[in-house]
């Protein structure tokens, strides 16, 4: 548990602000969460603070998500990205993805996947086994 209260750091990156802010809504609660609209941005965030876990969207303006998880990766070793997208992709950016991604998730998504993979970095950070034990979003 960090000094705030909140057990994760996350940040959001996707070009959609309804996907944003539904997703820092959801997060919200018992994690710490940023919103950001660009791969761009996303960079800049991860110089300057701590992430334990980034959804990162693949298509956005300007740089995709695909080339900014080997940067945010470069950045910050033990940030975790899940990768969102609901567009055709490429095997080639498949591959990539799965190279650097603890997860795909295909849009639209449903939220109990959201909280799957929040409460399994939780638990990781934790040292927590079974992340079910942990109560990062009911």
């Amino acid at each position: 548990m960090r000094k705030d209260g909140k057990l994760l750091r996350v940040l959001v990156v996707d070009d959609e602000p309804l996907i944003r802010d539904g997703l820092c809504r959801f997060l919200d609660k018992n994690s710490s969460v940023m919103t950001v609209g660009s791969a761009e941005e996303a960079l800049e965030e991860i110089q300057t603070q701590h992430y334990d876990l980034c959804f990162l969207d693949v298509i956005l303006p300007g740089m995709n998500g695909v080339e900014a998880i080997k940067i945010i990766k470069e950045l910050s070793p033990s940030t975790k990205v899940a990768i969102m997208s609901g567009g055709y992709l490429c095997e080639d950016m498949k591959r990539q993805i799965a190279e650097g991604a603890l997860e795909f998730i295909e849009k639209p998504f449903d939220l109990s996947r959201i909280r799957e993979i929040a409460n399994r970095v939780a638990a990781a950070l934790t040292g927590k086994s079974n992340y079910e034990e942990i109560p990062v979003l009911n």
